[in-house]
């Protein structure tokens, strides 16, 4: 019976947020193309254009889970673009870091984002600085700015 009350909830419920604005379900395309491990704790989908409709490129990245740790998690991310059948991976992203993405900026040669980062004093579980990141939209390659 509880699985039965369960898959009524789950058909009936509601779109996700990214639905309802046009995105599609991205959950199940993150999932799908960045998590190494089929789950996600996190995710930031930041596109080129907050329109769904305008949108052609979009930086995604998730925080997966590491199996056996106490709550840690790793990062992933990628880059995206629309195609005649809907999102994309184009180019997984390879050395960023830090948490809480922010700011980003879509630019013709370069991407970029900031995230929180552990300064030199900081205890694992609370950065205090930030960093400035551009991303080689061709190599998906993550450089900091500053």
């Amino acid at each position: 019976m509880r699985w039965l009350i369960l898959t009524f909830f789950l058909l009936t419920a509601p779109a996700s947020q990214a639905q309802q604005q046009g995105w599609g379900d991205l959950d199940t395309l993150l999932l799908q193309t960045l998590s190494p491990t089929g789950d996600m704790v996190s995710s930031f989908w930041m596109p080129d254009h907050q329109d769904p409709a305008a949108a052609r490129h979009a930086l995604a990245i998730i925080y997966s889970h590491i199996p056996g740790s106490a709550g840690n998690v790793s990062i992933h991310s990628g880059l995206f673009e629309r195609t005649s059948s809907g999102w994309s991976l184009r180019q997984q992203v390879t050395g960023l870091f830090g948490q809480s993405p922010s700011d980003p900026k879509h630019l013709p040669d370069r991407i970029e984002v900031t995230t929180a980062t552990l300064g030199p004093n900081d205890p694992r579980c609370c950065p205090t600085q930030s960093t400035r990141w551009w991303i080689d939209p061709r190599t998906g390659a993550a450089h900091p700015s500053n």
